[in-house]
């Protein structure tokens, strides 16, 4: 089950304007926002006060790309949008996989390749920062270090800070800022988005009910353009280790199990062509077959252990154990 986006460094009081997606790219002209919902992803392109230039393409799935010049501040972002009734506990785990040919091409101002998204009660604005250019958040005055985690092959530094009376998805508002940022910068990779929520709740950092996920680039009084040449935002519905109930082993055969590297995976025709994930003991996703239609995967990169497979074709989300020795 897949979902939606958001973003903003300097969130601002904008002007909504929901537009039905009749052409792949557009750009800012005057109201400050554009948004709308396309292959079941929510995407939104921001400018503040109009200013330069600003555009946003959208792609296949959740694929997007954008450009910006001589901007105030700039917001593209698309992603999973939710309704503000549930915490992140109660929507599944969260993770993303990306590939972005990320381009900043100016020497000031500065800018973001992050996840992004808000909770509310208690309101919370929070960042993964994959890559920046110039400045981050830990160089903020009154920001306060909380400790680092280490995930995905990397060490993020945590930083909370707090906005007094700044615009936020409630108006105007005093809230606190979340930060995860990695130490060694990339453009792509897999990001599991849950083991942050986990880290700065055992830190003190409260979330509350979700608002949205989304994966984000943002400048600020800077240049530049992206575009993602992977990306999803998705969760896995209750617990990615689990197949009992409706996601059950009749629509997904795999063969031989255990297996010890090759295995050759039969789908039911509603999954033919879905996407396929494998996740290890702990939920990270470790492999990942697009479009999925040849019968054998080779899993000789990967250690002894169990594992679970997932497919995902639109609405459908199947899963089955796979144990490789």
């Amino acid at each position: 089950m897949k979902k939606l986006i958001r973003l903003t460094l300097l969130t601002a009081a904008i002007i909504s304007s929901y537009v039905a997606h009749s052409q792949d790219e557009f750009c800012i002209t005057n109201a400050d926002q554009i948004a709308g919902v396309q292959d079941g992803y929510r995407y939104e392109l921001w400018s503040q006060n109009a200013q330069g230039d600003a555009c946003m393409t959208i792609g296949e799935g959740a694929l997007f790309s954008g450009t910006w010049n001589g901007i105030l501040n700039y917001l593209a972002r698309r992603g999973l949008e939710y309704n503000q009734t549930q915490e992140h506990q109660e929507v599944g785990r969260f993770f993303s996989t990306y590939d972005c040919d990320y381009n900043p091409t100016t020497a000031s101002g500065n800018s973001y390749l992050s996840i992004y998204g808000w909770t509310v009660d208690p309101l919370i604005e929070f960042y993964i920062i994959e890559d920046w250019r110039n400045w981050i958040p830990s160089m903020a005055g009154g920001a306060t270090n909380k400790g680092t985690i280490e995930v995905n092959g990397g060490i993020y530094d945590i930083v909370q800070n707090t906005r007094v009376n700044q615009p936020s998805i409630v108006g105007t508002a005093t809230f606190e800022q979340y930060f995860s940022i990695r130490r060694d910068e990339r453009n792509s990779g897999t990001i599991n988005i849950s083991d942050h929520f986990e880290k700065w709740e055992s830190l003190g950092m409260d979330l509350g009910k979700l608002h949205e996920v989304s994966f984000v680039v943002e400048g600020y009084q800077s240049d530049g353009s992206f575009a993602f040449e992977e990306l999803d935002v998705f969760i896995s519905d209750g617990n990615v280790l689990s197949v009992d109930g409706p996601n059950s082993t009749e629509f997904i055969s795999v063969f031989p199990n255990p297996t010890s590297g090759v295995a050759t995976v039969k789908l039911d025709k509603s999954l033919l062509g879905g996407d396929v994930k494998i996740y290890d003991s702990i939920g990270k996703v470790v492999l990942i077959k697009k479009d999925f239609s040849e019968d054998q995967i080779n899993l000789n990169k990967l250690d002894s252990g169990m594992y679970f497979i997932e497919v995902r074709k639109g609405k459908i989300n199947k899963k089955t154990k796979l144990m490789i020795k």
